[in-house]
């Protein structure tokens, strides 16, 4: 499944029990330059881990809680997780509000 941007900020939104679910991750047994090269077909080949994977979700929020600002996870490339990022931080400083810009949109 892939997300997009908007139903990934909401995940972060939502409580998350954490821990654990690296265990189940489809990456585990695959090379982890693929994850972070600059190469298309190597961001391809990681992103088809990702497509495969029960724990996407998990992922994905666990990077935008984190900053992870390289690297593909949970399904989405360093751009995404940005413009994810910067939709959290803007909710952050307006008190939990959605940007109603974006909403217009």
């Amino acid at each position: 499944m892939t997300l997009s941007v908007e139903q990934a900020s909401r995940l972060v939104d939502q409580p998350f029990a954490g821990g654990g679910w690296q265990e189940e991750a489809a990456c585990r047994s695959a090379d982890i330059e693929l994850f972070f090269s600059t190469e298309d077909e190597d961001q391809r080949a990681a992103l088809e881990h990702c497509r495969s994977c029960t724990v996407q979700q998990e992922c994905l929020v666990d990077a935008i809680e984190n900053r992870e600002m390289y690297g593909i996870w949970g399904g989405m490339p360093e751009s995404e997780r940005r413009s994810i990022i910067r939709d959290v931080r803007r909710r952050e400083h307006n008190g939990g509000e959605r940007d109603k810009r974006s909403d217009a949109a």
